[in-house]
């Protein structure tokens, strides 16, 4: 299962442009370095770093996206860290 995310501001790296990212489903090691402070907010950095290894992306490309787009991949990381809705 993936997700994708057109940007809206394309990042160049190296030669390349790249206007869009996918995300692949998480899984429980995705999560070993996570630090969670005792309110349960996971820095952003760490939220960064987390999308970018579910992209398959470097670091590098993340820290170059707009602040925009930044912060749909923060809602799109930070969904794979939230419970979903109950039902029923």
């Amino acid at each position: 299962m993936t997700n994708s995310y057109t940007l809206k501001v394309p990042v160049k790296h190296g030669s390349d442009e790249i206007t869009a990212l996918t995300f692949r489903k998480a899984k429980a090691r995705d999560f070993r370095e996570l630090k969670v402070g005792g309110d349960g907010a996971i820095p952003i950095g760490d939220l960064l770093d987390l999308a970018a290894r579910l992209s398959d992306q470097a670091p590098s490309v993340i820290d170059e996206l707009d602040p925009i787009d930044m912060m749909e991949v923060l809602k799109r990381t930070a969904g794979f860290t939230t419970p979903g809705q109950k039902t029923g």
